[in-house]
């Protein structure tokens, strides 16, 4: 799993009979689109594990659907996750944006001794992309009214974390806009961290919707 693949994957619900297959509180699943293995998400930690102090809300990253092989642990600090190893060892913090930060809300992914990973909401690319094609849209707001249909109009279409040093800015992750749907650039980020953070998005997510 933290090989320098390129890989497409996403974070979704499970399937109605998933949970019941396995030996912990299936809450969502984490599915690449080749070659890599599932990861499931479970509310709670591994068996005889602590939670460290200060820390709330724990999330664990399994690789199978008992509690044999945990992959990261996601423990809570505000609106901070800390990515731990099974054996405690930090991988990454995932600082995410404070709620009343619409416009391209700030994501950061920190590590140790490894360069930082900053994100805001809608790449300028996509910004773009989408101005180009108001045309379209425009077209297609007609038609909704034409047909009494409902309308619908994507927004900028990714987020994209990228190193923040040097002249050349280095691509470690792209999620699409609106869903959970990610490339993780394995040459530049632990596919551990990126799973982790697809999962920290779906809990902010739920968070924002009890709220």
């Amino acid at each position: 799993m933290s090989s320098s693949a390129k890989v497409w994957f996403h974070a979704v619900s499970p399937l109605k009979s998933e949970p019941g297959e396995c030996d912990f509180p299936l809450k969502w699943v984490v599915k690449p689109f080749r070659g890599e293995p599932f990861a499931y998400a479970a509310a709670g930690a591994p068996p005889n594990w602590a939670l460290p102090p200060g820390t709330e809300l724990c999330y664990t990253l399994y690789r199978t659907k008992d509690t044999s092989e945990p992959i990261v642990v996601l423990v809570a600090q505000g609106r901070q996750f800390t990515v731990l190893t099974p054996d405690q060892h930090v991988l990454a913090e995932l600082r995410l944006p404070p709620p009343e930060q619409r416009w391209r809300p700030v994501h950061e992914i920190v590590r140790p001794k490894q360069p930082l990973l900053r994100a805001r909401g809608a790449s300028i690319s996509s910004i773009i992309k989408s101005v180009l094609c108001i045309p379209l849209i425009f077209i297609e707001f007609v038609s909704y009214l034409l047909t009494e249909g409902d309308i619908v109009i994507d927004p900028p279409t990714r987020t994209v974390w990228k190193t923040t040093q040097g002249m050349w800015k280095r691509t470690a992750l792209k999620q699409k806009m609106g869903e959970p749907c990610y490339r993780v650039y394995g040459k530049h980020l632990d596919h551990r961290i990126a799973y982790a953070q697809s999962v920290a998005g779906l809990w902010r997510a739920d968070r924002d919707d009890d709220g």
